[in-house]
């Protein structure tokens, strides 16, 4: 066993706390990822045997319809109890791959999924396909056992194709409604699909995905991407006429003048799991996971990361869908282990 050099900080008690039964996900996770012990260590092995019997999992799994599903297709993206929710928040959860239940919840997903490898927010209907949900899926499937699944592949060609004609933007030619010309919190969902995918396995189109994502969250020094008067603008270009906003953005620049940027607040309340939105400790995960590594641009999310534990290396929940989802994950306000176990792996990962 080598822990890594940032358990040389954190207190005997939060390590202790990591690895306690009721979270057998992070107590695996913790031992592979942070205490250095090897993937088939029998401690490692009891844990990760147990993952289901983790409340949440548990509970989810137990909504679960014969078909694999937990609502008519009609509702599979209903917040926060579509079908494809739960198939991302097990994903999330590190629920065991190999349990039937998930392997028929993964199979509902894939049947739900369009021919041209993405996920619709309508009915499966293509003209709700969006990169978001496409990547949230598929890389919570990639993390339950379906790295090398050719339709998990193919969702990747999807968000791949759809970079290539419309850059960061979620929907597709959403880019018009937004001061920033596309959609920041596109940016690390986009990486933590290409982090789950086994590198061999990216199709043509995925690298310049990668470098689009992380230059975009570079620029913005993570989290410091909300123009001034984005809500005005918003307001404005969702009033007009699509013939309209062809060079709306350019004339509002013109009319007030260069962008100044501000902080997401929202981004610096962490939260897990998170849906769509995003907030910095997952993106510095994300940065982490395709190789990224320290650099200035991203000294405020450090010292944004570092600010948020207490005085035991244990960071709070501040942000949650608890009474959204079917189940709750953890307590508002408390200690986190699932943040707790990302913020220790970003901070080793970018030796902060």
């Amino acid at each position: 066993m080598n822990p890594l050099p940032i358990m040389e900080r954190v207190p005997e008690a939060t390590v202790a706390w990591l690895l306690e039964q009721d979270n057998p996900a992070v107590a695996a996770l913790t031992r592979t990822t942070l205490l250095g012990e090897a993937d088939d260590a029998p401690a490692v092995a009891r844990h990760r045997a147990r993952r289901n019997e983790y409340e949440p999992v548990t509970r989810i799994l137990d909504a679960q319809l014969e078909d694999g599903s937990w609502a008519p297709p009609v509702r599979d993206y209903q917040k926060y109890g579509g079908s494809l929710w739960q198939v991302h928040f097990l994903g999330e959860l590190w629920a065991d791959g190999t349990d039937p239940r998930v392997a028929r919840a993964a199979e509902y997903a894939f049947s739900r999924q369009l021919p041209d490898g993405s996920w619709s927010c309508t009915d499966g209907q293509a003209r709700g396909s969006i990169p978001c949900l496409t990547a949230n899926v598929a890389r919570a499937l990639a993390r339950l056992g379906y790295a090398r699944d050719e339709r998990v592949i193919r969702a990747l060609e999807y968000v791949s194709a759809m970079h290539a004609e419309h850059g960061l933007a979620c929907p597709p030619g959403g880019t018009t409604l937004t001061l920033n010309a596309y959609c920041h919190m596109l940016a690390p969902k986009l990486l933590l699909l290409l982090a789950e995918v086994p590198r061999d396995m990216w199709p043509e189109g995925a690298e310049p995905v990668r470098d689009s994502a992380v230059a975009a969250l570079r620029d913005k020094q993570v989290f410091r991407c909300l123009p001034k008067g984005a809500r005005d603008f918003a307001d404005l270009a969702y009033r007009a006429k699509t013939e309209e906003r062809e060079g709306l953005r350019e004339r509002w620049i013109a009319e007030n003048g260069p962008l100044e940027y501000g902080e997401k607040p929202g981004w610096l309340r962490f939260g897990y799991p998170l849906s769509y939105n995003s907030d910095v400790l997952e993106a510095l995960a994300a940065l982490s996971g395709v190789g990224e590594t320290r650099r200035p641009e991203y000294e405020p999310a450090f010292a944004a990361v570092v600010s948020a534990a207490d005085a035991q290396m244990r960071w709070p929940l501040r942000n949650t869908f608890n009474g959204k989802m079917l189940a709750d994950v953890e307590v508002k306000g408390a200690p986190s282990k699932w943040l707790t176990l990302r913020a220790l792996q970003v901070l080793d990962a970018f030796s902060a």
